[in-house]
């Protein structure tokens, strides 16, 4: 647009007198959306924005790509002009503030474009100001990431692919994307806070500011500053730094200082950038957050159990005591062990001699692991704050690593491009895994069922899928577990690593805040068996809260999680001595009630006031909850379901129920076809689904059905809940059309036969939980209670017609031991074919086991 170009130009320069103002043009004929077509430039920092649409053409009616882009440009940009060559329409903050026409009014368009040069710096008047404008402007460089991603050539794409192969391999695009725009703009932020004053401060001027204590951010951002770093992603971190510059001193100096271990400003300010970034991520992103009693708690326990176990007398305060946090987050429990450090060092030695312990040695004795850059970033900044408050020098790096916790502690491979600082940064990690004597490990690890940290690559188990191989012994024999998924569960993985740290150390001690069921869950009994022979005392509360168990509360009031998720948590403190073979003892005590009620009793208690009552964990479960044994000898004495029959599995999973199950098989016929015809992304916008998962794909399911044509042999009829059949196209492959469809048990149920449902556990405070089956069946059939999967158990076994074999009868499920059993106990003798005592059918046994199954006594 040269006419345009050297139109605004005289008009800036001749007849407004603005001649520090230059207009930087975006080039055309760029095949994605880019920055505006111009860009007015005071200095090194951008003013405002200026983008053309076709001759004449109705600003208010675009469509398609025009319309998306420029909304993003109005939500966005602070100072924005919209214009078709006759028509100007002057944007600021959001709203439309005046328009003319050069034909009309030209008058009022040089008004427009005065008040456009005139508009001036934001006003940042609080935290809360300054985090929705930096957040709109992240929304902005997201997309800009995003779309330099598509180019394999630029810079920002072999960033991408480092971050990928060093750090986390299952990373995609706009994951990346969404973590590198945050990083970057906290990066500026984390800069900005470091200046006395914003007078040249840029992304060119960033990398200088940032303290020596966080060099990984310090080198990313000199490839920020890089030349070769693309327009259409500078021109956006132009602005942030415009809007930091901007940013009165004192405020920032006054705003983020924390005031009182229950208050955590930084956090405040990221969860308001987040509630407008991306209102979605900030649910997401509240594993980040770990409310401040819930911690407080953690850290005086652990203080007051290295000294009263452990034989540390100035408790976390001790010289010798390291402290790790492997999945630090934005740095809630590191935070709030310096804390409780100051408070002790200060009440012993007073105040003057507290910026000499920080400068000396306390700095050194605090270790740190993140996987996400933007929660690291956080951690950096909100630690270097509240050190800088307190006298810290800032001369040596904080050491809190950008690293994957559960990843095998040996040397990385050579370094990518782009990537030598992230390199650097990850083996500075290592000695830490490998050789720091840690004592202390604490936090709240992830609880993420599909974790990104799989035990096994191409079939060899990684190095935590071998630790994590301890946990699938009981009693020196294996698990037996159809599925183990509960082990690969990352808090499960995170327990397991600081277990094997600490017993590489000798002794020490772990505080975490966990999923629940691992107090109970039966896949997870050989973790609590291991627990108790690597530690000497072992202290858990459970903090219940639980929407996905119907618990009976003892108050009859309400019982609420301390976080804002479905899963119940507890907190656990394990205790390793020195030269002490001695099996754990083990303390347990209830939280109920509302959140605010469990906040209150964390602040006020710790380890020492806490009521517990010691348990006695048994083989072969091993509970880690009180338990009624007034009947244990009698109960044990019965006979398990998995003892009767011979093979077993949990009932199907689709993953995407609405679009597999319907209530006739029309319906399952004109879905699938209509699915298979469709492009992966139309398919996904039709039927609503949401995001692949690792065992379901849209594009798997897809030739899963092309695979299996023939919809008479496939639709079949399922038992879905309780007296409600429908149906569905049942082809039996594993992460097809079906998640998971146990091609094992279900083929016998499309035959004949019967079977009987069970759950395994069960969250509710009353027994309801078997059933009978006649057809392929659901895991929900019986509840629809997260942990109360069904089992089902099917007696008969039907020969596969696709493998030769003699049999061609249906053999029944029941295991030899047992039919010899029954009949001894029946005095009867046992009589062909299936070796059933004399005058007995398999459906009466059937029946008197689901009798059983509901007698209460």
């Amino acid at each position: 647009f040269p006419h345009l170009h050297t139109f605004l130009e005289y008009l800036f320069v001749d007849c407004f007198e603005r001649d520090t103002i230059r207009l930087t043009q975006e080039p055309r004929g760029r095949n994605q959306i880019g920055r505006p077509d111009f860009i007015a430039i005071e200095g090194l920092l951008p003013i405002g924005y200026i983008e053309a649409e076709g001759y004449g053409r109705d600003l208010d009616t675009l469509t398609g790509h025009a319309r998306e882009q420029n909304r993003r440009f109005i939500e966005n940009l602070d100072n924005f002009i919209l214009t078709n060559f006759l028509d100007f329409q002057l944007w600021r903050d959001g709203q439309q503030r005046i328009t003319a026409n050069i034909q009309d009014t030209p008058e009022d368009v040089q008004r427009l474009l005065e008040q456009f040069l005139n508009a001036g710096r934001i006003p940042i008047t609080s935290p809360e100001v300054l985090a929705r404008h930096l957040a709109r402007r992240t929304r902005e460089l997201q997309t800009q990431i995003a779309t330099t991603l598509t180019d394999e050539n630029s810079q920002i794409y072999g960033m991408f692919t480092a971050f990928k192969e060093l750090l986390i391999a299952t990373l995609t695009p706009d994951d990346f994307a969404d973590m590198y725009a945050q990083t970057l703009a906290y990066g500026l932020f984390a800069a900005r806070c470091t200046l006395p004053n914003a007078t040249n401060f840029s992304r060119h001027t960033a990398a200088e500011a940032l303290p020596r204590s966080n060099p990984f951010l310090a080198q990313l951002f000199y490839h920020v500053a890089s030349p070769r770093l693309e327009t259409n992603v500078t021109y956006i971190l132009d602005d942030i730094a415009t809007l930091l510059r901007n940013v009165p001193t004192e405020m920032l100096r006054t705003a983020f200082t924390v005031r009182n271990r229950l208050e955590d400003p930084v956090i405040h300010f990221y969860e308001t950038f987040l509630a407008e970034y991306d209102p979605q991520r900030r649910v997401d992103r509240g594993v980040y957050y770990t409310p401040p009693q819930v911690i407080s708690y953690i850290v005086r326990s652990v203080d007051s159990l290295l000294k009263t176990e452990l034989n540390r007398p100035d408790g976390l305060a001790d010289d010798n005591t390291l402290i790790l946090d492997p999945a630090t987050g934005t740095g809630g429990f590191l935070l709030a062990v310096l804390e409780h450090i100051r408070a002790s060092v200060t009440d012993t030695y007073g105040t003057g001699e507290w910026t000499q312990y920080i400068n000396a040695q306390l700095v050194r004795r605090l270790f740190g692991f993140e996987l996400l850059v933007a929660p690291y970033t956080i951690a950096h900044l909100k630690l270097s704050l509240f050190l800088q408050s307190q006298g810290w020098r800032a001369d040596e790096r904080l050491r809190i690593y950008l690293t994957n916790t559960l990843e095998q502690p040996q040397e990385m491979q050579e370094s990518l491009p782009f990537a030598e600082f992230i390199t650097d940064e990850a083996n500075a990690a290592l000695s830490v895994k490998r050789d720091e004597p840690l004592l202390v490990i604490l936090g709240n690890p992830p609880y993420q069922r599909h974790s990104a940290n799989p035990s096994r690559v191409g079939g060899n188990l990684t190095f935590i899928g071998e630790l994590i191989e301890d946990y699938r012994q009981v009693d020196g024999e294996p698990l037996g577990e159809s599925t183990s998924k509960a082990l690969q569960d990352d808090y499960v993985k995170f327990i397991r690593w600081a277990q094997w740290r600490i017993d590489k150390n000798g002794e020490g001690i772990v505080g975490y805040i966990v999923n629940n069921n691992f107090l109970d869950g039966p896949t997870v009994r050989g973790m609590r068996q291991s627990l108790l022979e690597s530690f000497n005392t072992i202290y858990l509360i459970n903090l219940h809260g639980s929407s996905r168990k119907t618990e009976a509360v003892p108050t009859a009031q309400r019982d609420e999680n301390v976080f804002d998720i479905s899963q119940g948590v507890c907190l656990l403190l394990c205790v390793k001595e020195r030269d002490n073979p001695t099996q754990a003892k083990v303390y347990y005590a209830d939280m109920w009630g509302s959140r605010e009620e469990k906040y209150n009793l964390l602040s006020e208690t710790e380890i020492q006031s806490t009521d517990w009552c010691e348990l006695q964990p048994t083989s072969s479960y091993y509970l880690f909850v009180p338990q009624a044994t007034d009947y244990s000898a009698e109960y044990e004495e019965g006979c398990q379901i998995t003892d009767i029959f011979q093979t077993s599995s949990i009932g199907i999973v689709t993953a995407r129920d609405k679009l597999t199950i319907h209530r006739t098989p029309e319906k399952v016929r004109e879905t699938v076809s209509d699915f298979v015809s469709l492009s992966e992304d139309e398919a996904r916008k039709k039927y609503n689904l949401r995001k692949d998962t690792r065992d379901w794909k849209v594009h798997l399911a897809q030739a899963d059905l092309r695979n299996h044509p023939d919809a008479d042999q496939h639709v079949k009829p399922i038992n879905y809940r309780p007296f409600d059949s429908r149906w569905t196209y049942y082809t039996g492959k594993s992460r097809g059309f079906h998640c998971m469809p146990r091609p094992a048990i279900m083929p016998h149920l499309c035959n004949e036969n019967l079977a009987v449902c069970a759950c395994r556990v069960v969250a509710a405070p009353t027994w309801q939980h078997a059933f009978i089956s006649d057809k392929i069946t659901e895991n929900r059939y019986i509840s629809n209670k997260g942990s109360e999967s069904g089992h089902v158990f099917p007696l008969y076994l039907y020969p596969n017609p696709e493998e030769l074999g003699l049999a061609t009868e249906p053999s029944l499920n029941f295991k030899p031991a047992f039919l010899t059993a029954l009949s001894e106990a029946l005095e009867l003798p046992q009589t062909a074919p299936f070796s059933l005592p004399e005058g007995v059918s398999p459906e009466e046994i059937l029946a008197y086991i689901y009798a059983i199954l509901y007698s209460p006594t």
